[in-house]
């Protein structure tokens, strides 16, 4: 298989990158930092010597670096049997990307949906093929305001980040419709409390607290990939579409995430946010 990932230079991304090239796939990569990818480029030496494994350099919270990647796939003639937005951010303080929208939203949400819908315009993705929008059980407790769909005027980071979560749920039930002609499978995977560095940025209490939870409750990277992997490889994942998956088993999200109504609206309201700047 040909497999796109976002995000794989660290966490439950690299866990997952290392187990399907191990596995015989072949990996297109999307990356941020140039010196985690040369750690990874060394340690994975054998694989990208036989271009096995290619990168790409495309922060997911700025749509000009999507449209440089998308740029970069078209020139290399490429089609690929499963798309995994992987990518996410949880940050404690608030911050922009260049178009000044927030950036949890931008990077959780709005990044991987101006992505896949690229892929498709590009018909990047081939028919019987898959892609997995990695969430979180965090958006169980998130609704969203309309009249302020990025959080941007909210105090609380939680709040940013599970707002952010339920937009992958959302738009994954509704991708899973759109895409359903083209027989392309759509599903959300919540990968766990997932012992990371996630909390590296924030220096003093909180960053404390949380390290001492995820030491405590937190499972490893390769434990988060897993499910990641089944869907993106396991046959009978492939016969699903619109699901949501905990632990290789399809779980009940919150009644908010299968609002049919308001995963259209999410969707008009995205595209809304992407027409103001490429109009």
């Amino acid at each position: 298989m040909k497999i796109f990932l976002t995000g794989g230079t660290d966490g439950i991304g690299l866990s997952a990158l290392k187990t399907l090239l191990t596995s015989g796939h072949q990996l297109y990569v999307t990356y941020r930092n140039s010196k985690k990818l040369e750690k990874i480029k060394s340690s994975l030496r054998v694989f990208y010597e036989n271009k096995k494994l290619s990168f790409f350099e495309c922060d997911l919270a700025e749509p000009e670096d999507i449209d440089k990647t998308i740029a970069a796939i078209k020139k290399l003639n490429i089609k690929f049997d499963c798309l995994i937005n992987n990518a996410g951010a949880i940050l404690f303080k608030k911050s922009f990307n260049s178009m000044g929208i927030e950036k949890v939203f931008a990077t959780n949400h709005l990044g991987p949906f101006y992505l896949t819908n690229s892929f498709l315009k590009e018909n990047f993705i081939n028919r019987g093929g898959r892609i997995i929008n990695v969430g979180s059980s965090a958006h169980q407790s998130a609704v969203l305001d309309f009249n302020n769909l990025d959080s941007s005027n909210s105090r609380s980071w939680y709040e940013r980040y599970s707002r952010s979560k339920l937009c992958n749920l959302l738009f994954t039930l509704e991708l899973s419709k759109k895409t359903s002609n083209e027989n392309i499978q759509v599903n959300c995977v919540h990968p766990g409390i997932v012992n990371t560095n996630i909390a590296q940025e924030h220096k003093g209490i909180l960053q404390f607290i949380i390290k001492l939870v995820l030491n405590f409750k937190g499972i490893s990277p390769a434990e988060g990939a897993d499910t990641l992997v089944y869907l993106a490889t396991n046959d009978t994942a492939g016969n699903l579409s619109g699901k949501y998956f905990i632990k290789r088993k399809q779980a009940v999200p919150s009644k908010e995430a299968l609002k049919h109504d308001v995963a259209v609206r999410l969707w008009q309201e995205s595209i809304k946010i992407l027409d103001r700047f490429f109009s």
